[in-house]
């Protein structure tokens, strides 16, 4: 019989954690939320030596404390799912500070293993660990691991599976923070209180204790809901008084203090150094791309690069993915009958879904270029580049981060990054601006625009794009920090991690992983919609006037339909932005998903043409725009702002109301302020730069 176990991968934000989880589970990987909360949930799969093991990914988090959604994600799971064991993976070279989360976790009475990863990162900057002798302080096995290499995988697995924790853990007895007699003496009395409720011994009756006196929210509510409440609040304020009156601090000081403690004598005793020092090239980085002068200069030719990169590089399989979806929409002329079916998949589907996945080879390039920065440590160095410059906005450098998510996938998860940020005001002012930011949704429209009008300077066009999105955030983040959302920034503290040199393997996983998100948008719900707004387009149906030619009948039959008398009612109201009526409903079904806006004027555009028999009708979509005499550069760019700047997907103002706590204030003002700030700025693009006659 195969045996099974489930596995919780812990660790802090930068220590390899997702890179080793990667190298235990390959390809095997799944996303999705923790039920009831919008935190990622990632787990995945590994079949080893007959014992089949689930790992679960667990949020990167410094603590188990309750602060934030990803600590209660954490602790959680590790108390109520009760997963096997617990794979704590520490940055060995930033060992102190690491072993922090493991002594909570031991707190936790769980089995551990202990990955001691970046162990190469170590020795390069001189020093080495004895895994052995860090495993016999500990009192739990210790692995060396090098994740981005995929070394010591084979031991851990080894380790896992033949269950040697349980041996180890009766031979030599896990270590845990000696908190001194007087703090002792108090958690022992918690306990005993404690353990007269049966109802709590799903807990462990130290870890409630030590969690009590450090005043955990969630510590308390857990004593607010049992029946001795009242004793064992009674007995923690006592407990806490007295180790108050006794240090003179608070327990919480004295409890992280003694933590540091162990970790600190931890880490003395098992760092050695190597004869001969090598030379730390982290440090000789940092001094150039931290620099104050240079810092932001090499950002932005950081991103300048990405998107140069970008666009040279997938030119030519944007060309092919054309030259396919127009062989594809001849081809399906051809054998489906002409009639109502016929314009469905060739006008709809075709035009319409092959339009957003015409662009995918430039957007899987754009992904693997952000993978390959986030993954050699660089991207990280951002937040701290840009932390002077958000100050001045009232924001702090790590509100930088959820921004930085925001372009290098979706909006969603950059809303949902701002809960990593201490202060409920910057949290908020970060989930307003993040989706501002090019996010890949977006990429596609932009694509579209700049291929049509700028095709000599598309990376330029596209980087000056993705600055003015940057500008026009920190700018609202300045008015909301001035006016309803007054305050200071909280201060900004955050590790880096060591400069990796990225593995080809970890860099295609990020690609492929945002990628398939992407067709798998474009698969279902942009189908959806295009096929609505197909039948929006095309119904109802006019009657064919012998003395109008077969282009005049189709552009009648967009004007009479449905969508089209829509589109008519509100042109008076986009024509002082440069806009069409018509084209505007794109921007409209862009609420459901902002790649539709592309699917939309593709739909849009295959419903208006006559087939000649020529290339002329075949011609790819942005050709077909830039051909479009309603279309000019200086309409795509007030176009382009606009779709910058106006609501977010339907999906990613879901997640905002959900994180701002239900507040329908909120969520009205993000629908409403940016549908109108969106206007005004197009509507100041549009008209100025018709005024100075600029690509008119």
């Amino acid at each position: 019989m195969e045996k099974k176990l489930t596995v919780a991968i812990a660790g802090n934000p930068n220590c390899g954690k997702s890179t080793l989880f990667n190298a235990l589970t390959g390809s095997n990987q799944h996303v999705g939320n923790y039920p009831g909360v919008t935190v990622e949930k990632k787990w995945g799969f590994r079949n080893f030596e007959g014992t089949e093991i689930s790992f679960v990914d667990l949020p990167g988090t410094y603590s188990l404390s309750a602060y934030s959604e990803d600590e209660i994600v954490a602790r959680d799971f590790i108390l109520k799912d009760k997963p096997d064991l617990i794979l704590c993976v520490v940055d060995a070279s930033n060992l102190e500070r690491n072993l922090y989360l493991f002594t909570q976790i031991r707190e936790l009475d769980v089995p551990i293993v202990l990955a001691l990863n970046m162990v190469d990162i170590l020795a390069d900057k001189g020093y080495e660990i004895s895994a052995k002798e860090l495993s016999e302080i500990l009192g739990v096995p210790v692995v060396a691991t090098v994740g981005n290499k995929a070394k010591g995988i084979d031991e851990l697995l080894k380790t896992i599976t033949q269950k040697s924790w349980i041996e180890h853990m009766k031979a030599h007895p896990p270590a845990s923070v000696d908190y001194g007699d007087d703090i002792k003496l108090e958690i022992e009395k918690l306990q005993k209180v404690i353990a007269k409720d049966s109802k709590l011994a799903s807990y462990p009756k130290s870890w409630l204790a030590i969690k009590l006196l450090d005043n955990d929210p969630v510590a308390l509510d857990i004593a607010k809901k049992s029946p001795l409440a009242a004793e064992i609040l009674a007995q923690n304020e006592k407990s806490r008084h007295h180790i108050e009156e006794h240090f003179g601090e608070t327990p919480e000081t004295k409890i992280a203090e003694y933590r540091y403690g162990f970790t600190h004598s931890v880490a003395k005793s098992v760092i050695k150094k190597l004869p001969q020092k090598k030379r730390d090239w982290t440090l000789i980085i940092d001094k150039i791309v931290l620099n104050r002068f240079l810092g932001i200069p090499i950002f932005a030719a950081v991103m300048f690069i990405i998107f140069a990169f970008t666009f040279s590089v997938s030119t030519p399989l944007v060309e092919l993915f054309e030259q396919f979806f127009a062989w594809l929409g001849d081809t399906a002329a051809e054998i489906i009958p002409e009639g109502p079916i016929q314009s469905l998949v060739v006008d709809g589907l075709i035009g319409g879904v092959g339009g957003v996945l015409g662009f995918f080879p430039l957007v899987l390039f754009m992904f693997f270029s952000i993978a390959f920065f986030e993954d050699s440590g660089y991207m990280a160095r951002a937040a701290f580049v840009m932390d002077k410059i958000m100050h001045k906005f009232g924001l702090h450098g790590k509100s930088f981060l959820p921004m930085m998510i925001s372009t290098n996938g979706c909006a969603v998860p950059g809303i949902m990054a701002s809960r990593t940020l201490d202060s409920k005001r910057d949290r908020l002012i970060t989930m307003f601006i993040s989706p501002f930011m090019i996010c890949g949704a977006k990429l596609p429209i932009f694509i579209l625009f700049i291929s049509a009008f700028f095709s000599k300077n598309q990376a330029s066009v596209m980087f000056l794009m993705y600055i003015i999105s940057v500008c026009i955030a920190l700018c609202v983040a300045k008015v909301l920090s001035s006016t309803v959302l007054k305050g200071e920034p909280a201060h900004f503290v955050m590790e880096l991690p060591p400069y990796h040199i990225p593995t080809l393997k970890g860099i295609l996983l990020k690609m492929w992983e945002r990628g398939w998100m992407y067709i798998r948008k474009a698969g279902t719900i942009i189908v959806l919609i295009t096929i609505i707004l197909w039948a929006g387009f095309r119904y109802p149906t006019i009657e064919e006037n012998p003395d109008m030619s077969e282009e005049e009948i189709a552009s009648v039959q967009i004007e009479q339909s449905y969508l089209g008398r829509l589109g008519n009612f509100i042109s008076p109201v986009v024509k002082p932005i440069g806009m069409d009526g018509t084209k505007t409903i794109a921007l409209i079904a862009g609420l459901a998903a902002k790649e539709v806006v592309v699917s939309t004027l593709g739909t849009l555009y295959s419903l208006g043409e006559v087939d000649t028999g020529d290339e002329e009708s075949t011609k790819p979509l942005q050709e077909k725009i830039a051909t479009d005499p309603e279309w000019s550069p200086l309409k795509a760019i007030a176009f382009l702002i606009f779709c910058m700047i106006y609501p977010p997907c339907i999906v990613a103002m879901a997640v905002f109301f959900r994180e701002t706590g239900s507040k329908i204030k909120w969520l009205l003002g993000l629908l409403i302020g940016n549908t109108i700030f969106a206007y005004l700025m197009a509507f100041l693009v549009y008209q100025i730069g018709t005024l100075l006659k600029l690509g008119v």
